[in-house]
């Protein structure tokens, strides 16, 4: 089946032009201002003349960081420049258009189509942020919700102990900082969210591998791994200039580590704070819990450091001179493996 979508803008103002990976082919862009679509598969073949979204620069940037933070392991750029969409190839890439011209299909978010990433005809998937509150939270979660539907992803759902369907759209467990739900459920209400491992609405046993999906049928995968796993294979120095350091990175796979070098000429104190990214106070919109272990010359575990209700990781100690290795992963606690 072959499927047609005319897509033209309808507007022109200025709004942030952002990309999280431009040197990836795969793209999904987040479309704020305004298009006419035309397509067979949408509004019964009529064309939908789509209102811009109504946020301002700060709140569009909001949206990107926190989808850009959910597909951050992949080798795909979350864009809002339509110019970088246009130049991406047609079976690696979707348009997600938020837009509050939404009568046209009640009753939800966002919509969109099953594995629509790949088919080469721009049918793009929609967001709707009149029925999200206008919430830049709810309207990311939404546009990762969609655009996973596009990358060939169905819902998470949660059972009771006998297998009994208890939400078709799996909210979550937790409160405050490490409260988690599963983005292809509902993850409007919580602030750890992520691509899940858990069953569908087709059954307790029906399991859905998110990552495994992502990364084996779209024509994209992992990016580059950008460290060392490992202590013994060339762990990356860690310079410590006028006492201080600090180094980025992208933990990208649930066995990825990130592995330092520290040398210090002199015993003394060394206070290390490894902090996801986030997008505001208390962590907020950060996809990773973080533990750290500490390691010695000789590779030996010296220290563990894994708050139990933080996201964040704190090491506060004192050491003799000497050269020390520090392993960054993820990690669960009490709401998520």
């Amino acid at each position: 089946m072959v499927l047609w979508a005319l897509l033209t803008s309808v507007s022109g103002f200025s709004l942030p032009k952002l990309s999280s990976l431009p040197s990836a082919q795969a793209t999904i862009f987040l479309d704020f201002d305004g298009q006419t679509v035309t397509s067979s598969v949408w509004n019964s073949g009529n064309t939908l003349v789509c209102a811009a979204s109504g946020f301002n620069d700060t709140q569009i940037t909001e949206v990107f960081n926190r989808v850009s933070e959910d597909y951050r392991p992949f080798n795909i750029n979350i864009t809002t420049d339509s110019t970088v969409f246009l130049l991406a190839p047609l079976t690696k890439r979707i348009r997600i258009i938020v837009t509050p011209t939404s009568n046209w299909y009640t009753g939800v978010g966002g919509v969109s189509y099953t594995a629509s990433f790949t088919w080469g005809d721009d049918t793009p998937g929609f967001v709707f942020p009149d029925r999200l509150g206008n919430s830049p939270k709810m309207v990311a979660e939404c546009c990762t919700h969609e655009s996973g539907h596009t990358v060939g992803l169905s819902h998470q759902s949660s059972y009771s102990n006998t297998c009994t369907l208890v939400e078709t759209y799996n909210s979550g467990v937790g409160t405050g900082e490490i409260g988690w739900a599963p983005v292809m459920g509902n993850s409007y209400y919580k602030n750890l969210t992520g691509w899940n491992n858990g069953p569908t609405p087709n059954g307790c046993n029906a399991a859905q591998d998110n990552l495994s999906i992502i990364t084996t049928q779209n024509g994209f995968t992992y990016r580059t791994d950008d460290y060392s796993d490992d202590a013994n294979n060339n762990p990356s120095l860690v310079t410590v200039t006028n006492k201080s350091f600090s180094q980025t990175g992208i933990i990208t796979t649930p066995s990825d580590k990130d592995v330092f070098k520290f040398d210090f000429a002199t015993s003394g104190k060394l206070h290390l704070d490894a902090i996801p990214f986030s997008v505001g106070a208390n962590l907020d919109g950060a996809d990773l819990d973080i533990k750290l272990t500490l390691l010695n010359a000789a590779k030996q575990i010296i220290g563990t450091y894994d708050s139990t209700t933080l996201l964040n990781a704190l090491i506060d100690t004192t050491l003799n001179a000497g050269t020390y290795y520090v392993s960054l992963q993820g990690t669960g606690n009490v709401n998520t493996t």
